[in-house]
């Protein structure tokens, strides 16, 4: 699949007016789960030949994968007018009443479709959803695990049910699920990381590590192995992800390199991160050496050499006042230092650099407490809460600081639990 891709990128390049080389790429994108690049795809070739309904056919499905709502409708619309009665049509219409909550009305949809298909692939996942927007969760695990009788390899079907189950903190039904998803979808990496994280929190580590390192090639995204390496540190407290990840750095190429050398200093192993970076970490700070100077700069730290990490830093913020490792780093060793004043300063550029990110959210919290600011602490705990739905991190940081209002608890339980449930099937499709 790799090669598939690796050669349309080169032929769309070279000709990128026919509509048929884009719409294969779309495919390849889509079979890989890049279902960003494949909708890009597939809106070039759409562009190329709007009068195609299996391009609108197609574009009307990814958007509906991406939770995209109202480029759905637009475009069944359009099916509409081309293909009058084309089954997507009445699909679109039943996944934008899940959207709206209208569980009732996306379930009488899916009856419908499923009266005259009983086994369609995508009504049957729109009715699984339903129900378990309706509060029938049970229901709807039981006509998934009904429906996956007869057709075993719906990835649709089965991704649902894995969702379900992890809803419900069944980890061993999560990484059973996964597994089979992994057999039909094998290029899949969402699948993968979340396998991963199942086997880990089940306790099978075997089979973690062997789907991490399908992940940790050479050619891997460095934020792919910074995702797979955070579960890690999340769930696998054994000592023999320290040894993986120094036998998986010395064949890293550099990116990937740092990101192991983060790994291994957090994990209290900063010698080792000072012994990958030395040939990176290279003065004076430049664009090819600003983020290996910061990882050395947050290693430096955790050796306890305040002055030289205080420097080294200082040099890569001077010259790139985004970069999140080193900001990171200096907002520790400012309130390891008693400086909460430019903790929090450091924190709050921190996390307009990466807004996603949990950890760097109750950094900022806990640089607020430092300076004696705990109503802008819980503030910020509570945007967080709000902007990155579902965190287990936020909520248990927000828990811990009402614990003697036993009223306070209930309710935030409940919005948790409202933002766990949103996030099941959250693409729709």
């Amino acid at each position: 699949m790799l090669g598939a891709r690796k050669a349309l990128l080169q032929l769309v390049q070279a000709k990128d007016d026919v509509s048929e080389y884009w719409a294969e790429l779309g495919k390849v994108q889509a079979s890989m789960g890049s279902y960003g690049d494949a909708y890009y795809a597939f809106t070039r070739a759409y562009e190329l030949d709007r009068s195609n309904p299996d391009l609108v056919r197609m574009l009307t499905q990814l958007a509906l994968r991406s939770g995209d709502l109202t480029t759905a409708q637009a475009r069944a619309e359009e099916l509409e007018v081309l293909v009058p009665g084309d089954p997507w049509v009445k699909l679109t219409k039943g996944w934008a009443a899940v959207g709206e909550s209208r569980y009732d009305q996306a379930l009488a949809v899916a009856d419908d479709i499923l009266v005259q298909t009983p086994l369609d692939p995508t009504a049957s996942v729109l009715k699984a959803r339903a129900l378990f927007g309706l509060g029938r969760e049970d229901d709807a695990v039981a006509f998934l695990t009904q429906h996956l009788q007869a057709i075993p390899s719906d990835t649709g079907a089965l991704t649902l049910l894995a969702q379900i189950y992890e809803r419900r903190d069944d980890w061993s039904n999560v990484a059973a699920i996964r597994q089979r998803l992994e057999q039909t979808k094998p290029s899949d990496q969402d699948n993968l990381v979340t396998l991963v994280k199942a086997s880990l929190r089940t306790g099978n580590i075997s089979q973690a590590r062997s789907a991490s390192f399908r992940l940790l090639r050479a050619e891997a995204p460095a934020s792919l192995v910074s995702e797979v390496l955070d579960l890690w540190t999340s769930y696998w407290p054994s000592s023999q992800r320290i040894d993986d990840a120094r036998k998986l750095a010395a064949a890293a190429p550099k990116e990937q390199r740092l990101v192991y050398a983060a790994f291994l200093s957090r994990l209290g192993s900063p010698a080792d991160a000072i012994r990958l970076t030395s040939n990176d970490a290279r003065l004076p700070v430049n664009a090819a050496t600003a983020e290996a100077n910061a990882v050395l700069g947050d290693a430096l730290l955790r050796t306890g050499n305040l002055a030289a990490a205080a420097s080294r830093l200082d040099s890569v913020i001077a010259f790139d006042p985004g970069n999140a490792t080193a900001l990171r780093a200096r907002t520790e060793l400012e309130l390891r230092t008693g400086k909460a004043k430019e903790a929090v300063e450091d924190a709050q550029k921190l996390t307009t650099v990466v807004p996603r990110s949990a950890p760097d959210r109750i950094l900022l919290a806990k640089a607020y407490d430092a300076a004696g600011n705990s109503d802008w602490a819980n503030r910020t705990l509570w945007t967080a809460f709000r902007d990155i739905p579902g965190n287990d991190s936020i909520f248990g940081a927000l828990r811990s600081r009402k614990n003697g209002n036993p009223e306070e608890l209930v309710d935030l339980q409940a919005e948790f639990d409202r933002q766990r449930d949103g996030q099941v099937r959250k693409g729709l499709l």
